[in-house]
């Protein structure tokens, strides 16, 4: 069964934590963007159970995009649950993301996608998604389940999405 997907609660940082097995405080920081209108955190659900979440950033998170490519909403920190990946709710929350911006008015959206994960990359341009010719490293901070902030750096091309019209953005 294919997920639904919506918009994500300010109270459900905790499930979130729980369903995607997150270190503390990443879906607090995401649902906290989201209330201050930097992006909107989106759920995917089959039954009432969650199996991935994403996020629709109103602009790209790295400067590197933002020169080269301009202004755009970027689809960023999409996760589906190990034992759920291959059943399409990547797809679902793609589309939705897709769909969003479109809705908010978007005639492109961008990810960014790491160059050790080919089954991404393959996914996206699948969904329509073309690479642009823009590499680069993606340095940023995450916090271990132990509450131990580490700094990474990632190698990672940039797609983007000309959007046509959608169905409507997720409710």
């Amino acid at each position: 069964m294919r997920a639904v997907v919506r918009v994500g609660a300010p109270q459900e940082a905790a499930a979130l934590t729980r369903a995607m097995d997150a270190p503390a405080g990443v879906y607090a920081s995401h649902l906290a963007a989201q209330a201050e209108g930097r992006c909107t955190v989106l759920v995917a659900e089959v039954g009432g159970r969650v199996v991935g979440t994403g996020m629709l950033r109103r602009e790209p998170r790295d400067t590197v995009v933002r020169e080269r490519l301009g202004s755009m909403p970027e689809i960023s920190n999409l996760q589906v649950h190990p034992d759920e990946q291959g059943r399409g709710h990547g797809t679902a929350l793609v589309e939705a993301a897709c769909a969003l911006a479109a809705a908010g008015g978007g005639t492109r959206v961008g990810i960014g996608v790491g160059e050790d994960n080919p089954d991404a990359a393959r996914l996206y341009l699948r969904l329509g998604f073309a690479d642009v010719g823009l590499a680069y490293a993606d340095h940023y901070n995450w916090t271990d389940v132990d509450g131990v902030e580490h700094h990474a750096a990632d190698d990672v091309r940039y797609l983007v999405r000309d959007l046509g019209q959608g169905s409507g953005p997720p409710r």
